[in-house]
C-alpha cells in the first residue's frame, strides 16, 4: 500500500517537476528586443463568452499579431483594459529557441507553487511512513 502510494506521488511529483522546468526554461529564453508602438488593439471573443485582447506591431520589417494572455469576462472591461494598454509603453521580448515575438513575459508562479506544493505533501508522507514505522507492533518470538 504505501510503494503504490509513494510511486504515486513520485510520478507527480516529476510532472509537475517536470513542467515547472519547461515552463521556466521558456521564461528564461525570452530577451527583450526593443520598445515598439503597438498599431492597434482589438477585442475577440474567446471560450465560454469571454473576451481577449490582440496587438499589432512592427519588429524590424515583421509584422506581428499578438493575443494577451488575460481573458475577460465582458467586452466591457476588455475595453476599459484595451484604454489602459493603449497608455503603455511595450517591449518586445523575442524567444531564442523558436525566433517568436511576445509583449509579456510571465514568470511561471503558478507551476512552481503546484510543485511545491506537491513535494511538501510527498516529504509528510515520507515522514509519516517513517513515524508509523517506528512504532509499528512487532511480535516477540517468545
Amino acid at each position: 500500500m504505501w510503494q503504490g502510494l509513494f510511486f504515486l506521488i513520485l510520478a507527480s511529483n516529476l510532472y509537475l517537476g517536470a513542467n515547472f522546468v519547461i515552463k521556466f526554461f521558456e521564461y528564461s529564453c525570452q530577451y527583450p528586443v526593443e520598445q515598439v508602438e503597438i498599431a492597434h488593439f482589438d477585442i475577440q471573443p474567446g471560450p465560454k463568452g469571454t473576451f481577449f485582447l490582440e496587438a499589432a506591431f512592427q519588429v524590424g520589417d515583421k509584422q506581428v499579431d499578438y493575443k494577451f494572455k488575460e481573458r475577460f469576462l465582458n467586452e466591457f472591461v476588455a475595453q476599459e483594459a484595451m484604454e489602459e494598454m493603449r497608455k503603455e509603453s511595450w517591449t518586445v521580448y523575442k524567444n531564442s529557441y523558436d525566433s517568436s515575438f511576445s509583449l509579456q513575459k510571465y514568470f511561471p508562479m503558478k507551476e512552481l507553487v503546484h510543485f511545491g506544493l506537491a513535494l511538501a505533501v510527498s516529504i509528510y508522507f515520507i515522514w509519516l511512513y517513517a513515524y508509523s514505522h517506528r512504532f509499528s507492533f512487532t511480535k516477540d518470538s517468545r
